[in-house]
């Protein structure tokens, strides 16, 4: 589907949803859109919606949970930032320009909060996220799958399903072998050294 980047270029296509620990390179879930079916969503769907499904799954989770979470801009919602925190969670993420100057509280409290070191130290690790994105998209081939449900020009669900199938497998595999390396105490972006 056509949707907007965060540049506001037009682009075709769809968007992963993951849930990454940036100490072991672990996917801790990735079946968190909207729809609850997969995770890929259309292109033109916003990010928000996966970011309330998220905060709801981790508050779900037993045993222990992640008491940060970075995202990138488009979960910059006054909203959000207050359900992640009535459920023991920070929400750190990139101030969305196009919102204009934060109204809200939160919203003002994670753009103050972008500004001080230690959380910049920590939000400037999303590059991490970035890289395990493009290992997973380029190396590990998830992009052909993706292009695959771009050529039917109305995907149905049920077809997107599936390809969730080929991207929970890919995921998975990913996710074992990165948790191998952590032990070893390497990054997780070596996972394309040993896909080589």
């Amino acid at each position: 589907r056509w949707g907007r980047d965060s540049k506001g270029q037009w682009v075709y296509g769809y968007k992963l949803h993951l849930l990454l620990d940036l100490d072991t390179g672990e996917i801790l879930a990735h079946k968190i859109a909207p729809t609850g079916l997969t995770s890929v969503t259309p292109a033109n769907r916003h990010d928000g919606p996966v970011g309330w499904a998220l905060v709801r799954g981790i508050a779900s989770w037993e045993g222990e949970k992640p008491s940060l979470l970075l995202g990138d801009s488009a979960y910059d919602a006054e909203g959000l930032f207050q359900a992640a925190e009535e459920k023991g969670l920070l929400l750190l993420s990139g101030h969305n320009r196009r919102r204009g100057k934060p109204r809200g509280r939160r919203r003002g409290e994670n753009l103050r909060r972008l500004q001080r070191g230690a959380y910049r130290r920590l939000y400037r690790r999303r590059w991490e996220v970035e890289t395990v994105f493009g290992l997973l998209k380029g190396s590990l081939g998830l992009a052909a799958c993706l292009r695959r449900v771009r050529g039917l020009g109305q995907p149905r669900w049920g077809y997107l399903e599936a390809v969730s199938r080929q991207v929970t497998a890919v995921v998975t595999a990913f996710s074992f072998v990165a948790q191998v390396l952590a032990r070893e105490g390497l990054p997780p972006t070596w996972v394309a050294r040993v896909a080589a």
